[in-house]
């Protein structure tokens, strides 16, 4: 069962109180699920949409999304890994998506997909365990709110990557 629950330090910094049962941060676990969800629609559009790209973010999304459920909820040896390094990937997919746009084309959802990972950024400053927002045992956690609007922003840069031309004009340039 160590392998499921183990003590840790993991998630000190995001102000959640960690307890020591098999959900260590259950919030912020929960909210971590928004990446899934997200990952699960992109990826669904982008096989429709014949989208490579998007079809990475969506994948990594998911990823990030199980990374980050097993970092703050059952915080395996492994989390810290599983949480880190999709995100990382993530990150990179999204700006090889802006470089490879047509920036014109989708400029409004790019536009969206920033502004909300901005506030997702503010959200993220606030949940920090030294915030003086920070509230350990409420139910209401600016890290979760990071997790939720992350999630989103990338589903928006995934959407931007999707072209919206039919696929057959594609083909026929």
């Amino acid at each position: 069962m160590q392998v499921f629950i183990a003590p840790s330090s993991l998630g000190h910094t995001d102000c959640e109180r960690i307890a020591r049962a098999a959900m260590a941060q259950p919030v912020l676990a929960i909210t971590s699920l928004t990446f899934i969800v997200v990952g699960v629609v992109v990826l669904w559009s982008a096989i429709r949409g014949r989208a490579a790209l998007a079809g990475l973010a969506g994948l990594t999304s998911v990823a990030v999304g199980l990374g980050s459920f097993a970092y703050h909820g059952p915080q395996p040896a492994w989390a810290q890994a599983a949480h880190d390094w999709p995100i990382i990937v993530l990150a990179l997919v999204c700006v090889a998506g802006l470089a490879r746009s047509r920036l014109v084309e989708r400029r409004r959802t790019w536009a969206a997909a920033t502004g909300v990972f901005g506030l997702g950024l503010i959200a993220y400053a606030a949940g920090r365990s030294g915030s003086p927002l920070c509230r350990p045992e409420s139910l209401w956690q600016y890290h979760g709110a990071w997790h939720v609007l992350a999630g989103v922003a990338a589903g928006l840069a995934a959407w931007a990557m999707i072209s919206r031309r039919p696929v057959e004009a594609i083909g026929g340039r």
